[in-house]
């Protein structure tokens, strides 16, 4: 029995090895954790909706006319498209290609153009053309007359 308190040395040092590991490890985990972020989601973009930024983004695989196209946004509560970044800008700008996608700019001959909600477009970006209603392709936006069926984008916040 003269070996036997140097063997329980051994298992209790193994022990308290393994004990230190899995707490390590504890540690690690915790620290290295995703923290949670500053800005909640309160809403997540659903179904088709894309979410970028603050927004939810709906691209159409239809094609209507400007004002269908705002009607159908409306029955989604939202909006045509109001593009207010340059980073809303590039990704639209990409996920349409070269699709021609209505958004939510239109103007009364010789006044300036608004948004859907009434805004005054702040000219941060060019708009081609001499129509009414604002298109937008991979290519940048550009007008045309409303009357034309193509696919349409809405928008509306994410938070």
């Amino acid at each position: 029995m003269q070996g036997f308190p140097s063997v329980l040395k051994w298992i209790f040092a193994f022990i308290a090895v393994i004990a230190a590991v899995a707490f390590i490890d504890l540690v690690i985990r915790v620290f290295i954790q995703e923290k949670p972020s500053e800005h909640p989601q309160t809403t997540k973009c659903s179904g088709k909706w894309i979410g970028v930024g603050d927004k939810c983004f709906y691209f159409s695989e239809d094609t209507k006319n400007w004002t269908a196209s705002k009607i159908f946004c409306s029955s989604q509560g939202s909006e045509l498209a109001q593009i207010d970044t340059p980073g809303d800008m590039e990704f639209l700008k990409k996920h349409t290609g070269t699709s021609m996608h209505w958004i939510g700019l239109s103007r009364k001959q010789g006044e300036p153009w608004k948004w859907t909600n009434g805004t005054t477009f702040n000219a941060w970006f060019e708009i081609d053309g001499n129509g009414l209603f604002a298109f937008l392709n991979g290519d940048g936006v550009y007008s045309s007359r409303g009357f034309v069926d193509i696919k349409w984008i809405c928008s509306k916040p994410r938070f």
